[in-house]
């Protein structure tokens, strides 16, 4: 995990150095070839680093919504291994659904929401509630395009059959 932080850090820090790069080689060509473009290409520079400044902005914002989910998450995981009630885990993953975001976030390659889906349909089967399971698997499989989640499906559908 902390080399995850780091890689993040060191993309952040590239970002600035190339664009303090690009501005000093703008000011050296703009003043060895005698153009007064000084004004101009101060304006453009601004703007390219108040996009730089937005898209950060926008990056460290969708991270936070991942992090608050992915927390919410694992605390119903933990809460559902302390409990071992069904009912309550699959309505609080629900909830964790609901979270402003989740719709754009990819766990895994799989998107968030059909992570869930493979996650109630594991925890029913689990659970010993296979015909539930069954339904939710078989609406998952007409819902769910990824190649890596229909590969998921396809293995709890699997491990159905076994339990059948």
């Amino acid at each position: 995990m902390n080399a995850h932080k780091n890689k993040g850090a060191l993309g952040i820090l590239s970002l600035i150095l190339w664009a303090a790069l690009l501005t000093v080689i703008a000011r050296i060509l703009a003043h060895r070839g005698g153009w007064d473009f000084s004004g101009v290409l101060f304006k453009v520079l601004l703007w390219v680093m108040l996009c730089i400044a937005a898209f950060f902005c926008w990056w460290i914002f969708t991270g936070l919504r991942l992090n608050r989910f992915m927390k919410r998450l694992d605390k119903a995981g933990y809460t559902y291994l302390e409990t071992h009630d069904v009912d309550a885990y699959l309505r609080e993953i629900d909830t964790c659904c609901e979270m402003p975001g989740v719709k754009s976030f990819v766990l895994s390659g799989i998107p968030a929401r059909d992570y869930v889906m493979i996650l109630k349909i594991r925890t029913l089967r689990e659970a010993g509630r296979g015909e539930d399971a069954l339904a939710l698997l078989e609406a998952a499989q007409q819902s769910m395009k990824g190649e890596k989640a229909q590969l998921l499906l396809r293995a709890e559908e699997e491990k159905l059959g076994e339990q059948s």
